[in-house]
């Protein structure tokens, strides 16, 4: 598969098998959004915690960037960061913190049937639970609750006790590129059954779009 990694941190695609990094992001099949600084606020219409760390001029480049993937043939990808960033692009909301994710080691997450490890790195977390359902798809959770507390505006810490932690998240609105958001660090276990899990989602999404 053809990858465009928006930024210099190429690394954040070693964990793709079979993949081809691009510098045109019109030659690209994945797009790939990567890590970083905290998700800008303003672009989810809430207020900026004193926790918060935004890089605004980053979030509107690559806000442009995303508005330039052509849906009929290509998908986005977003790691930690990259997977906050997909979340309010596609309309979401952020936890802007939250704890026992920011471990720099692994966790569970798990779907109906497995349980993999993963690295946590992240203080905040991706929000999707206000969209229309049809609009996305909550594909694993952590496999416990991890944080006694959530903070930040614009959700419900009820519907996260409930529903449970996202930890991977398929986008698909309407008129939006396809994504697969992953609040996790696949690239710093790159061989490992999560990795190769996440390789084979994204081998799957692009082939759908052919």
């Amino acid at each position: 598969m053809k990858v465009f990694v928006v930024g210099d941190a190429v690394g954040y695609a070693n964990f793709l098998e079979d993949a081809q990094l691009v510098e045109n992001i019109k030659d690209a099949e994945v797009v790939l959004f990567t890590g970083g600084e905290d998700v800008t606020p303003a672009l989810y219409n809430c207020k900026k915690l004193r926790k918060t760390f935004c890089n605004t001029k980053r979030d509107l480049f690559e806000k442009e960037v995303f508005e330039s993937v052509d849906p009929s043939k290509q998908i986005c990808l977003g790691i930690c960061r990259g997977s906050q960033f997909l979340c309010v692009m596609n309309g979401g909301k952020l936890v802007q913190h939250c704890y026992n994710h920011a471990l720099y080691t692994t966790h569970g997450i798990m779907d109906e049937d497995t349980c993999y490890q993963i690295t946590s790195t992240h203080h905040q977390m991706q929000y999707p639970y206000n969209l229309d359902e049809k609009d996305y798809k909550v594909l694993f959770i952590s496999d416990e609750r991890r944080s006694g507390d959530y903070e930040g505006g614009g959700f419900e810490k009820e519907i996260i006790s409930i529903k449970g932690e996202p930890e991977i998240v398929e986008y698909h609105k309407k008129g939006l590129p396809r994504c697969l958001a992953v609040q996790g660090h696949p690239e710093m276990i790159p061989t490992s059954p999560v990795a190769k899990m996440i390789s084979n989602l994204v081998k799957e999404m692009c082939n759908e779009i052919k």
